[in-house]
Protein backbone atom coordinates (compact mmCIF):
# COMPACT_ATOMS: atom_id res chain seq x y z
CA UNK A 1 0.00 0.00 0.00
CA UNK A 2 2.75 2.42 0.95
CA UNK A 3 4.69 1.52 -2.20
CA UNK A 4 1.68 2.40 -4.41
CA UNK A 5 1.18 5.69 -2.55
CA UNK A 6 4.82 6.72 -3.03
CA UNK A 7 4.72 5.71 -6.70
CA UNK A 8 1.63 7.87 -7.28
CA UNK A 9 3.22 10.72 -5.38
CA UNK A 10 6.34 10.46 -7.55
CA UNK A 11 4.26 10.46 -10.75
CA UNK A 12 2.34 13.52 -9.58
CA UNK A 13 5.58 15.33 -8.81
CA UNK A 14 7.06 14.48 -12.21
CA UNK A 15 4.00 15.73 -14.09
CA UNK A 16 3.80 18.87 -11.94
CA UNK A 17 7.43 19.71 -12.71
CA UNK A 18 6.80 19.21 -16.41
CA UNK A 19 3.77 21.51 -16.31
CA UNK A 20 5.70 24.11 -14.35
CA UNK A 21 8.73 23.94 -16.66
CA UNK A 22 6.68 24.16 -19.86
CA UNK A 23 4.47 26.89 -18.38
CA UNK A 24 7.46 29.06 -17.57
CA UNK A 25 9.42 28.29 -20.77
CA UNK A 26 6.53 29.23 -23.06
CA UNK A 27 6.24 32.77 -21.67
CA UNK A 28 7.58 35.28 -24.20
CA UNK A 29 7.40 36.24 -27.87
CA UNK A 30 7.74 33.63 -30.61
CA UNK A 31 8.20 34.03 -34.38
CA UNK A 32 7.28 31.35 -36.92
CA UNK A 33 10.08 30.05 -39.16
CA UNK A 34 8.62 26.90 -40.74
CA UNK A 35 5.14 25.46 -41.28
CA UNK A 36 4.80 21.93 -42.61
CA UNK A 37 1.68 20.08 -43.78
CA UNK A 38 1.99 16.30 -43.87
CA UNK A 39 5.77 16.78 -43.68
CA UNK A 40 5.96 19.07 -46.71
CA UNK A 41 6.36 22.84 -47.04
CA UNK A 42 3.05 24.61 -46.56
CA UNK A 43 1.48 27.61 -48.27
CA UNK A 44 0.80 28.97 -44.75
CA UNK A 45 2.96 31.99 -44.03
CA UNK A 46 5.19 30.80 -41.17
CA UNK A 47 7.16 34.07 -41.05
CA UNK A 48 3.90 36.00 -40.76
CA UNK A 49 2.92 33.94 -37.71
CA UNK A 50 3.77 34.91 -34.15
CA UNK A 51 2.65 34.26 -30.59
CA UNK A 52 3.05 36.19 -27.36
CA UNK A 53 2.42 34.24 -24.14
CA UNK A 54 2.29 36.21 -20.89
CA UNK A 55 2.97 35.06 -17.34
CA UNK A 56 -0.70 35.85 -16.57
CA UNK A 57 -1.86 33.14 -19.02
CA UNK A 58 -2.95 35.51 -21.77
CA UNK A 59 -1.84 35.11 -25.36
CA UNK A 60 -1.86 37.00 -28.64
CA UNK A 61 -1.63 35.15 -31.95
CA UNK A 62 -0.87 37.06 -35.15
CA UNK A 63 -1.31 35.27 -38.47
CA UNK A 64 -0.32 37.74 -41.20
CA UNK A 65 -2.23 40.58 -39.55
CA UNK A 66 -5.22 38.55 -38.32
CA UNK A 67 -5.03 38.91 -34.54
CA UNK A 68 -6.49 36.50 -31.99
CA UNK A 69 -6.36 37.05 -28.22
CA UNK A 70 -7.41 34.93 -25.30
CA UNK A 71 -6.23 32.78 -22.42
CA UNK A 72 -4.04 29.69 -22.38
CA UNK A 73 -2.86 26.88 -20.16
CA UNK A 74 -0.12 24.28 -20.49
CA UNK A 75 -0.81 20.74 -19.28
CA UNK A 76 2.15 18.39 -19.73
CA UNK A 77 2.94 18.51 -23.46
CA UNK A 78 -0.31 20.15 -24.53
CA UNK A 79 -1.16 23.81 -25.04
CA UNK A 80 -4.81 24.77 -24.62
CA UNK A 81 -5.80 28.16 -25.99
CA UNK A 82 -9.21 29.73 -25.58
CA UNK A 83 -9.78 32.67 -27.90
CA UNK A 84 -12.05 35.34 -26.40
CA UNK A 85 -15.66 34.11 -26.52
CA UNK A 86 -14.76 30.92 -28.45
CA UNK A 87 -14.08 27.24 -27.79
CA UNK A 88 -10.82 25.87 -26.43
CA UNK A 89 -8.24 24.61 -28.95
CA UNK A 90 -5.49 22.08 -28.15
CA UNK A 91 -2.12 21.57 -29.85
CA UNK A 92 0.71 19.27 -28.81
CA UNK A 93 3.99 20.84 -27.80
CA UNK A 94 6.47 18.60 -29.62
CA UNK A 95 9.47 20.61 -28.43
CA UNK A 96 9.97 23.51 -26.05
CA UNK A 97 13.40 24.88 -25.19
CA UNK A 98 14.52 28.37 -24.18
CA UNK A 99 14.98 29.19 -27.89
CA UNK A 100 12.52 27.05 -29.87
CA UNK A 101 8.91 25.94 -29.80
CA UNK A 102 7.39 23.28 -32.06
CA UNK A 103 3.67 22.61 -32.29
CA UNK A 104 2.19 19.42 -33.74
CA UNK A 105 -1.36 20.09 -34.90
CA UNK A 106 -4.11 18.14 -36.59
CA UNK A 107 -6.55 20.21 -38.60
CA UNK A 108 -9.32 18.10 -40.10
CA UNK A 109 -7.10 14.99 -40.24
CA UNK A 110 -4.22 16.91 -41.79
CA UNK A 111 -0.95 16.76 -39.80
CA UNK A 112 0.73 20.14 -39.41
CA UNK A 113 3.94 21.23 -37.69
CA UNK A 114 4.71 24.85 -36.82
CA UNK A 115 8.28 25.73 -35.78
CA UNK A 116 8.82 28.99 -33.90
CA UNK A 117 11.90 30.70 -32.49
CA UNK A 118 12.00 33.01 -29.48
CA UNK A 119 12.21 36.68 -30.44
CA UNK A 120 15.18 38.42 -28.88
Amino acid sequence: MKRTFYFLLLLTALFSCSDSKNSSLIVGSWQGVEWLVNGNASVNNAKGTSFIFTATNQYTYDNSGTIEKGSYKVVNDKLYTTPNDQQEIMVRIAKLTPDSLVFDMNRGGQEETLVLLRKK
